[in-house]
């Protein structure tokens, strides 16, 4: 996957960006340390979207991203749940990812 780039500056601006592809697929691009992770945009806990309409929440100190519906939250770079009702999974990340 090659992501556009006004996705990629919105994920450096913001730390992460919902984004969704010409075919309808829906991803999380993160931005953090320099590296790009992109996830599929599902909870791993009920398989709902995690951002909240189209905004990507993360913690107050800005350190791990947030599911919208039950509060679950991520490490930004691996996806792995550390805390609430999926902790042990991860969140389906894409599996090759470049900026042009």
């Amino acid at each position: 996957m090659v992501l556009p780039e006004d996705v990629q500056r919105q994920a450096v601006a913001q730390g992460a960006v919902c984004y969704a592809t010409p075919t309808g697929e829906a991803y999380l691009v993160v931005h953090q340390a320099g590296t790009y992770a992109v996830f599929v945009n599902r909870c791993p806990h009920r398989r709902l979207p995690l951002d909240s309409g189209g905004r990507v929440l993360f913690t107050v100190d800005r350190q791990w991203l947030v599911c919208a519906n039950h509060g679950a939250k991520f490490h930004p770079l691996t996806g792995a749940c550390i805390a609430g009702p999926c902790v042990g999974k991860h969140l389906q990340r894409v599996s090759e990812c470049a900026s042009d």
